[in-house]
């Protein structure tokens, strides 16, 4: 979930470290979810069956090193044959399908000139942030500062207006302001590079794909490999369903720009395509599913209420991350969201997530992150998580779309290692054995974060 500048704060001036989701606080002095603990001390030696892990987003570069050797691949389709080999209505639906209408070589032209015209605005912002900087000299300029820099054109003026503002709220804001348009840089190079060159997967990859390739590598990178990062699921298999547009990294509200596309025409077929993705999820094996978009005041669609209430029946849990608005969720809605026109049906196997850091103090919980003490189910690491993007690279991002694949990831090795429990009980367990925090009594139904390590204590006993 890539939300904008303006709401986003890092937690600290430190690198966090590598992997740093997957480690336990007590041991490793973050507040990860104990993974790698879990791993060693009770899943070892135990028997895993794989599981399907969706992930309904913008595509996933199914070709990423860390990736290729996880995509979920149908049993029952004969590659390239040009044939509806499964009788499923979709041919060569190999690793997923892209339910969202793919770029015609008109558009591609249009968005080329787009992301270059972005580009120069945010190298060029980088360089005006770059030239202040050196003007004040000090290594941790304060608020302070940048109130008596007198600027020397209008550029700098909307900098420095920026940074006093971000500095209100945050003394990290101008780190993290001078990562951000570094990560703006990298990512807008990445989709100039897959519109000049055309060689990308309509259906999988392409240039929307950095959202869900980001996403599906914290969900089940390859652990083993001796490369790149260790996604939480050590048994998962990533089905790939295209059913929303790319997300920009620096665009007006983020995250929610995405599904606000899909909003703005929520009865057409986009709206459809997203309850075609969940429908093709559910009848093509995948146990989790995650979906890390959302849109606020958004209206109810029939079809999407009909896709999770079918979902729902079929015993498939829903991980759904929270937005980056920074709301009580309890006085809005994000849609879509657990509550259907009949009630409580979906609470029981939906999670609502929230983004959590790495450091154990009163800003535990995300600025950005929506929370609710009766509309959240739990908080999750979100916070400078290290995953996959496109082209087998490797960037760090924040929000609470990085929360809840931290979460689907953990349903996910539950399910492969306990596939009789069902989707109710696997929210259960995760809900009961989060790690309690202060800070978040009043911001999550649970109050906590989840630990896979406690949640696998709580399922031993009986097991």
């Amino acid at each position: 979930m890539l939300i904008s500048a303006n709401i986003l704060f890092a937690q600290t001036g430190e690198k966090v470290k590598d992997n740093w989701q997957n480690l336990d606080l007590r041991t490793d002095s973050v507040f990860g979810i104990s993974m790698e603990m879990a791993y060693k001390e009770l899943l070892n030696g135990k028997k895993a069956i794989p599981v399907i892990v969706a992930v309904i987003d913008g595509g996933v570069d199914i070709a990423h090193e860390d990736l290729k050797s996880v995509i979920w691949t149908n049993p029952n389709e004969i590659p390239a044959n040009g044939k509806d080999d499964d009788k499923n209505g979709f041919i060569d639906d190999l690793h997923g399908w892209n339910f969202y209408n793919s770029t015609t070589k008109e558009d591609d032209k249009t968005k080329t000139i787009l992301i270059k015209t972005k580009l120069e605005i945010v190298q060029a912002d980088q360089k005006i942030l770059d030239q202040i900087l050196q003007k004040i000299g000090k290594p941790a300029p304060v608020i302070k500062d940048f109130k008596d820099y007198i600027p020397i054109n209008e550029a700098e003026f909307k900098m420095q207006t920026n940074l006093v503002a971000g500095l209100k709220n945050s003394s990290e804001f101008v780190t993290y302001k001078k990562i951000s348009l570094q990560r703006g840089i990298s990512y807008y190079k990445m989709q100039l590079a897959y519109y000049e060159k055309q060689d990308f997967d309509p259906i999988t990859g392409g240039p929307s794909s950095y959202h869900g390739t980001h996403i599906a590598g914290v969900i089940a990178a390859a652990r083993n490999n001796n490369i790149g990062i260790k996604g939480v699921a050590d048994h998962a298999q990533i089905m790939v369903i295209k059913a929303i547009p790319g997300i920009d990294p620096l665009g007006e509200g983020g995250q929610q720009t995405s599904f606000a596309q899909l909003s703005s025409v929520i009865q057409d077929e986009r709206t459809k395509a997203l309850a075609d993705a969940i429908f093709y999820a559910v009848d093509n094996g995948a146990k989790v599913i995650n979906m890390s978009f959302g849109q606020p005041w958004a209206k109810t669609s029939v079809a999407v209420d009909k896709a999770i209430k079918y979902a729902i029946s079929k015993d498939i849990l829903i991980i759904h991350a929270s937005g980056n608005e920074g709301k009580d969720l309890d006085q809005m809605i994000i849609y879509p969201d657990r509550e259907n026109p009949e009630g409580q049906a979906i609470a029981a196997c939906w999670i609502e997530v929230g983004a959590s850091g790495w450091k154990n103090d009163e800003n535990i919980a995300g600025r950005f992150s929506n929370y609710g003490k009766s509309s959240i189910d739990v908080y999750a690491p979100g916070m400078e998580i290290t995953s996959t993007i496109p082209r087998s690279a490797y960037l760090d991002d924040t929000g609470t779309s990085m929360a809840a694949p931290v979460v689907a990831g953990l349903a996910g090795v539950i399910r492969e290692y306990y596939p009789e429990l069902t989707a109710k009980q696997v929210k259960v367990i995760i809900m009961k054995s989060v790690e309690q925090v202060w800070a978040l009594k009043d911001k999550c139904i649970s109050g906590g974060i989840v630990n896979a390590y406690k949640a696998f204590q709580l399922i031993k006993p009986n097991n």
